[in-house]
């Protein structure tokens, strides 16, 4: 889950970027999205295609714009061999740490990640050379080190640095200057302001709830974004959803629900597509089981019957990191039987009366407003 920053906030950039608190350590899976305003200029284009591409000189990278990576040193080939891609940054590090996830947004591999290739990939040649089998761009995978670079200024230009001890970037990538140009294409969304947790408006909420409240009253009290990469929509391509929504709009919302006095209820709830009612699927392997996911590494949330994208998988990471965030604002989990919550007692339950519960809100949207899947966390400890 990631905020945002404005591109202007780093004013001198790198130096910048120094200063910037690191993400919260608890939680995990928390950082910064650099948002480039249209409003900023740039003091060089090149033209690529139809369209004039502004060059970027700096880190950051901005995140609402296509990062073009060209090497000036392969000349007329320079362009045939350009990679377009999404520089997300790697979450849970500092942002001037300058760690990314290079992601093809264009091509036969868009949506996939830039790999870097192994030690064991280099092939001995003669005359003291060596020749690296480039890896192929794969899913992104948190736990693969290998799809994690380091991006260094060099001369004007950039080069990158594998994370991994023993890893290589590809070719474009390791070269020793390579130059960096900016597009935002007409299908790409650009991205809001995202704070994070408001911690004061969330627990005010939390702690003093109004004698009065209805509930159609909703509080946002949180907005953050996601990389598409972390949501699956099931059936939907890989390549399609990068360009339906680059990233997903994860918001927080409260509201007091109204309850009977003493009725049991179930403390979550899951709503695929926003509106009809789901469930967490069973977990099969022991591993899996251990991290919450699914042997790919999600947990999926299916609707019956269901279509083609209502059956949407999210990232444990990301699932984690929901979960954490409600535990740390008091709520209390159900024990699950079958991905189905075991329904409770509200506390202050018994006797008859209007009586409303805290209920807090996780919803996954496009950037076009559409909501994937929301969450439902009933805090019925939370009484009105």
């Amino acid at each position: 889950m990631y905020a945002t920053k404005p591109l202007s906030a780093f004013a001198g950039h790198t130096e910048a970027a120094s200063r910037l608190p690191p993400p919260p350590p608890d939680g995990g899976y928390s950082g910064y999205l650099v948002v480039k305003s249209d409003e900023q200029g740039t003091d060089e284009t090149r033209c690529w295609g139809l369209r004039s591409q502004p060059r970027v000189r700096g880190l950051p990278f901005p995140q609402n714009r296509v990062i073009t990576v060209s090497d000036p040193a392969l000349g007329e080939y320079a362009d045939a061999y350009a990679d377009a891609v999404v520089f997300v940054p790697v979450p849970g590090v500092p942002p001037s740490s300058n760690r990314y996830y290079a992601v093809l947004a264009a091509g036969k591999h868009r949506g996939l990640v830039r790999a870097c290739s192994r030690e064991d990939d280099v092939l001995a040649t003669g005359c003291f050379c060596r020749c690296v089998r480039d890896a192929k761009p794969r899913p992104f995978d948190p736990a693969d080190v290998y799809q994690q670079m380091e991006i260094v200024p060099n001369k004007g230009g950039f080069t990158a640095r594998s994370v991994a001890a023993d890893g290589i970037p590809y070719f474009l990538y390791r070269s020793k200057r390579w130059l960096a140009y900016a597009s935002r294409p007409k299908h790409f969304d650009d991205l809001g302001e995202a704070l994070g947790l408001n911690d004061p408006l969330r627990s005010r909420s939390l702690t003093t709830p109004p004698a009065t409240s209805p509930a159609s009253a909703v509080a946002v009290v949180g907005r953050w974004y996601t990389p598409f990469f972390y949501i699956k929509e099931d059936g939907i391509p890989l390549k399609t959803q990068m360009d339906r929504s680059t990233f997903y709009e994860i918001v927080l919302e409260q509201r007091w629900e109204e309850a009977i006095g003493g009725a049991a209820t179930a403390s979550k709830r899951v709503l695929v597509g926003g509106i009809v009612e789901g469930k967490q699927e069973a977990v099969t392997t022991a591993a899996s089981a251990r991290t919450g996911g699914g042997g790919d590494g999600y947990v999926w949330f299916s609707a019956a019957p269901w279509t083609a994208g209502q059956r949407v998988g999210v990232h444990a990471s990301l699932w984690e990191k929901m979960l954490w965030e409600e535990q740390k604002g008091g709520w209390v989990a159900d024990e699950e039987v079958d991905g189905c919550g075991v329904r409770k007692r509200m506390a202050g339950g018994g006797g008859a009366g209007s009586r409303s519960v805290l209920v807090e809100r996780f919803a996954v949207k496009r950037l076009d407003g559409g909501v994937v899947v929301a969450f439902d966390f009933s805090h019925v400890n939370k009484i009105n």
